[in-house]
């Protein structure tokens, strides 16, 4: 992903359609302690995510001697939980009513995640 395009403000041009034809068909449920929204898109930090998994995978496709078990390793293994994780995932808090995410230094410490009055 070129610098040009961070931060990332609007969907890529192609990563839906690979999410749900490449990344989804490839993945089984994660259990009890996994979360995804169908609305990922609704989610600016899994966009933000999911744009590197799939600039990393753009990647590896053009190294002629690119390996998927590094891909799997280094990319998908590190991405993925902070996506799905129940407790820590870009998902966590979804129960598909979407609203606009709160910038980190909108909460106050100690205040169990309430946002800050300004």
């Amino acid at each position: 992903m070129l610098p040009d395009r961070l931060p990332i403000t609007a969907i890529p041009d192609g990563l839906p359609e690979w999410v749900d034809n490449v990344l989804l068909p490839t993945l089984t449920s994660g259990g009890k302690g996994t979360v995804w929204c169908p609305e990922w898109r609704e989610h600016p930090d899994a966009v933000t995510r999911l744009a590197a998994i799939w600039d990393a995978w753009t990647h590896m496709l053009a190294e002629e001697d690119a390996m998927l078990h590094s891909f799997l390793r280094d990319v998908l293994d590190h991405h993925m939980p902070m996506l799905v994780d129940a407790e820590r995932g870009a998902f966590r808090r979804c129960n598909y009513g979407h609203r606009s995410a709160e910038p980190l230094d909108a909460v106050r410490p100690g205040t169990g995640g309430e946002a800050a009055t300004r």
